[in-house]
């Protein structure tokens, strides 16, 4: 079963270079897409030197958005969400979708 659901995350201080690599790791071994979103800065998490260039240009201090779409999404998030705990100041689920995501599917995230 397909899933995609975006998070809006606020960190308290910033991301060793280790929790990263583990974000990507992750992602590999569970066979999903993860993107991140701030302002101007788009990355996409399957590829590392742009998750890299991401949280090494983003603003600290304001949320960014995190898309998770695949199988397990849950699962994905609270496995990323327990690596980043101390340094999470909030996170919240902005959208959910399951059962009705398609190839070639428009929605809003």
């Amino acid at each position: 079963m397909n899933e995609l659901s975006s998070y809006q995350i606020t960190l308290n201080r910033p991301l060793k270079t280790n929790q990263i690599m583990k974000v990507y790791k992750t992602i590999s071994k569970n066979g999903c897409d993860l993107y991140l979103h701030q302002d101007q800065l788009i990355a996409d998490a399957g590829h590392l030197p742009k998750l890299l260039s991401f949280f090494l240009f983003m603003n600290k201090e304001d949320p960014f958005v995190m898309i998770i779409d695949g199988e397990c999404v849950d699962d994905v998030y609270d496995e990323i969400k327990g690596e980043w705990q101390d340094h999470i100041a909030e996170s919240t689920c902005r959208r959910k979708y399951e059962d009705m995501v398609e190839n070639e599917t428009s929605i809003l995230v």
